[in-house]
């Protein structure tokens, strides 16, 4: 397994290794676990441009999967773009650690690469039930 952790924010200290460590787990729960995946961390400043750019949509997002696996590459399932400020703020609402938050949106990222949907209500369900199952193994809740 490859992973690639690009930092470009100065808000919080990140620890990479213990972030391997989730997204290892969290791909072999997925049966991938011979992929490569890339993720950016962020602020809300480039994730909202992102969102523009790529969604029309305006304001910040907390995560943005792109899929990139093609003929060349089957093992690379893509990047995954993460904003840490807004795992802070959303993190505060949510009376959780901006850790666990900053993991449930690399795991909805990973969801998404592997073909998770999240358009309609059924695929939100979905897609937040498999969620929710992974972080909980990956935090060991019971």
């Amino acid at each position: 397994m490859k992973i690639e952790i690009s930092n470009q924010q100065n808000l919080k200290r990140i620890d990479s290794s213990q972030l391997r460590k989730y997204i290892t787990k969290t791909c072999a729960i997925l049966h991938k676990p011979a992929v490569k995946i890339s993720f950016l961390l962020c602020d809300n400043s480039l994730i909202k441009d992102l969102n523009k750019k790529f969604f029309k949509k305006s304001g910040p997002t907390d995560v943005i999967a792109f899929p990139l696996k093609d003929e060349f590459d089957k093992d690379y399932l893509g990047e995954v773009v993460v904003s840490v400020e807004e795992a802070v703020r959303v993190s505060k609402k949510n009376g959780i650690s901006w850790q666990e938050e900053l993991v449930l949106y690399m795991v909805h990222g990973i969801l998404h690469l592997v073909g998770y949907c999240d358009k309609t209500k059924k695929e939100r369900q979905i897609i937040e039930n498999k969620q929710q199952q992974i972080v909980d193994s990956l935090f060991f809740k019971r």
